[in-house]
């Protein structure tokens, strides 16, 4: 049984091999837990966010029909009016809360794996809300903070470009380079009771210490995403196709089918609802890379025998 087998702790040093397979049996051990809640949170939001990413590929379809027919003038864009703006920022906004709050689930639910006896076995979204709503402050703040600090970034490397374009050859990779360790930034703030500025010294610290994990993390846990979301995302791109064809061919009078305009909201709901399940796998994998690093640079269950010596 499950329930049988060796908890998977998060602070060890592993292997990179070591890390998916702890990754991977957390996620077939949880899985019916991870999928409820998750489905919870994530699917009205699919919802919502179909509806605006509809419109905008709507609008898309029209233009195309409009090029189709010559009637889209000199500025095509302009035509679409400011429905296409809306949705454009309802895809964006919809995609940052759905990630916000995965996340933000996911850590959540991660912690009372740690720190429940019985794991997540029998957990109530009563159990996970504190942690929820934790996560959700302090996540929020975190994006804050870094979308400030990359806009910076790039307003420098754009003032440096402006002088002579061969900056870019150094700022570039600068900027990889210190993005793969930001990666471990959410687990850090998320686990550790510090402050933002803290967290940011200690995911440099851990993240170029253990940078070809991050970076090989990163990499496997986006492939297997990458599969999972395309999977999903055949039946959307299918009718997607069907309808650009019939738009081609009969100048967009197949635009405004309600049929395949209602088709093409489910499976986008399908798509993205997909999607956001497969970022699972991604964002779990940080975390055991997370707690790799914490052991390989700091010697976390060390220390912490260390202070309990007293109580055995």
């Amino acid at each position: 049984m499950e329930s049988q087998k060796p908890k998977i702790a998060m602070y060890v040093k592993r292997p990179f091999g070591e890390k998916l397979n702890a990754s991977f049996d957390f996620i077939k051990e949880n899985w019916k837990q991870l999928f409820k809640y998750s489905t919870y949170l994530v699917l009205p939001i699919c919802l919502l966010q179909a509806a605006n990413f509809s419109g905008l590929m709507g609008g898309m379809t029209d233009l195309t029909a409009m090029q189709a027919s010559g009637s889209a003038g000199d500025n095509p864009f302009a035509a679409l009016g400011p429905a296409f703006a809306l949705n454009y920022a309802g895809v964006i906004f919809f995609s940052c809360l759905g990630a916000l709050l995965l996340t933000s689930l996911i850590y959540g639910m991660v912690r009372l794996y740690n720190e429940r006896e019985e794991r997540l076995n029998g957990i109530v979204f009563s159990d996970i809300k504190p942690l929820l709503l934790h996560n959700v402050k302090r996540l929020f703040l975190m994006g804050v903070a870094i979308g400030f600090l990359f806009l910076f970034v790039i307003i420098i490397m754009v003032l440096l470009a402006v002088l002579t374009p061969f900056t870019l050859l150094l700022t570039f990779p600068l900027l990889f380079a210190f993005m793969i360790p930001m990666a471990l930034m959410a687990p850090v703030y998320l686990f550790e009771d510090i402050s933002l500025m803290e967290a940011f010294k200690k995911t440099f610290r851990l993240g170029f210490a253990t940078w070809g994990g991050v970076f090989l993390i990163l990499i496997v846990m986006g492939i297997i995403a990458s599969v999972l979301q395309g999977i999903v995302s055949i039946p959307w791109y299918v009718i997607y196709i069907v309808k650009m064809v019939f738009v081609m061919s009969d100048g967009g009078e197949v635009s405004s089918s309600v049929g395949l305009n209602f088709a093409q909201y489910l499976f986008s709901i399908l798509m993205l609802y997909g999607s956001y399940l497969s970022a699972i796998f991604s964002i779990v994998g940080l975390v055991y890379q997370y707690g790799h690093a914490s052991e390989v640079v700091d010697s976390i269950t060390v220390e912490s025998d260390i202070d309990n010596f007293d109580k055995l």
